[in-house]
């Protein structure tokens, strides 16, 4: 009895799985799962410009702080900010004569210039944005003072100048080192230094082109008037003795505008020793320049030198140039007492100037030397570059 009623239970689960499955075959099987789309592209953008954003502030920020930096150095004077930019100009000067006759050397030796190349540098600095402060290095010998320990040097410091700007009518002029009568001058680009092609000699006489050992003097100046004060020291060669006296210059200086462009300058110079020395005493002498300028480029100068010791003895110069910048110019001069050689020498000249550019000037020119009946002519050859 029990193993029928096992085996009717048996057979009734089976008809019930079989009904089962027959039930489940006609159901669709569930769809895969789709796959990940990965992130939402608006979502990277939004992501993006907020990190974007983040990175402009943090730049502003310190740039903020940067300006800030700048602005206390500038309005407190301290740091690099506390000066304007340093200038640096360069000349470096050829200077040749070439006589025609072998037989005739002096006119080379005693034409009163110096053969050879030369240069100079120049470095301008503005203070307290008036005042200038210029320092010079030089390798020519007509640059230097005439102290020992400066000569031979290749390179020395030729000048060092202060010029101090009170106000628009007044300023104060101090030459530490290598002091020129031109330092004091009543035009303002002589005074910084501005190179011009001056070559000859003749232009202006010895004195006021020597230079000192130290100077300090003043200038007045107003639209149409000018005037410059100056005491310049210098030391003479030393005596059998061995001590050497001091020698003072003093200059001055008065132009004044006639018309337009035309002005007139007129320069006045005179050296000798201390007058409290009871030293030996050498030779005093003087100088006066007068110059008169038409417009920019042309110029009628003339000037006149005397020792006290041999007054009658007088060199004097005239000359007539026109040197336009940017075309051709020339010049003609006629002087008399080149060198101590030939007080009684007189001489001609004349150069055309030449601009190669802006940064270079030529200069060829031809001379004759008159020494009673002897006539020397010779060629001279300048030229300048700017570095």
């Amino acid at each position: 009895m029990d193993a029928a009623w096992a085996c009717a239970v048996d057979r009734a689960a089976g008809v019930a799985d079989s009904t089962k499955r027959f039930f489940l075959s006609f159901r669709r099987p569930p769809p895969p799962p789709p796959p990940n789309p990965g992130p939402n592209p608006i979502d990277v953008l939004k992501r993006l410009q907020r990190q974007a954003f983040y990175d402009i502030m943090q730049l502003r920020e310190r740039q903020e702080k940067v300006e800030k930096v700048l602005t206390l150095f500038k309005s407190s004077k301290i740091g690099p900010f506390a000066e304007e930019t340093t200038r640096v100009k360069g000349l470096v000067n050829f200077a040749g004569t070439l006589a025609l006759r072998k037989k005739e050397r002096a006119a080379e030796d005693t034409s009163g210039e110096n053969s050879g190349i030369s240069s100079q540098f120049a470095f301008h600095t503005t203070v307290r944005k008036k005042d200038s402060l210029v320092a010079e290095l030089a390798t020519d010998s007509r640059c230097l003072s005439q102290e020992n320990d400066l000569i031979g040097s290749p390179l020395v410091l030729s000048k060092v100048m202060y010029l101090a700007n009170v106000n628009d009518n007044f300023s104060v002029a101090a030459v530490p080192v290598g002091a020129r009568c031109d330092d004091f001058s009543t035009d303002p680009s002589t005074r910084e230094g501005h190179w011009f092609p001056s070559f000859h000699s003749s232009l202006r006489p010895s004195l006021l082109r020597k230079r000192h050992k130290h100077a300090g003097g003043l200038i007045l100046r107003s639209q149409n008037f000018a005037a410059s004060l100056a005491e310049l020291i210098s030391t003479a060669a030393k005596s059998s003795s061995g001590e050497a006296s001091s020698i003072f210059t003093g200059f001055g200086q008065v132009s004044c505008r006639i018309h337009d462009e035309m002005k007139l300058t007129m320069s006045a110079a005179w050296h000798g020793p201390c007058v409290f020395s009871r030293k030996s005493k050498p030779a005093a002498g003087g100088c006066f320049d007068l110059e008169l300028k038409l417009d920019e480029d042309s110029r009628i100068g003339a000037w006149v030198e005397a020792k006290k010791s041999n007054p009658r003895q007088l060199k004097w110069a005239v000359s007539l140039s026109d040197t336009p910048d940017n075309d051709l110019g020339w010049g003609v001069s006629v002087r008399r007492g080149c060198s101590e050689r030939a007080p009684e020498q007189i001489q001609l000249e004349g150069f055309l100037n030449l601009h190669l550019g802006q940064k270079a000037t030529l200069q060829p020119g031809v001379m004759f030397s008159l020494d009673g009946r002897r006539c020397a002519p010779a060629f001279t050859l300048q030229s300048s570059w700017f570095l």
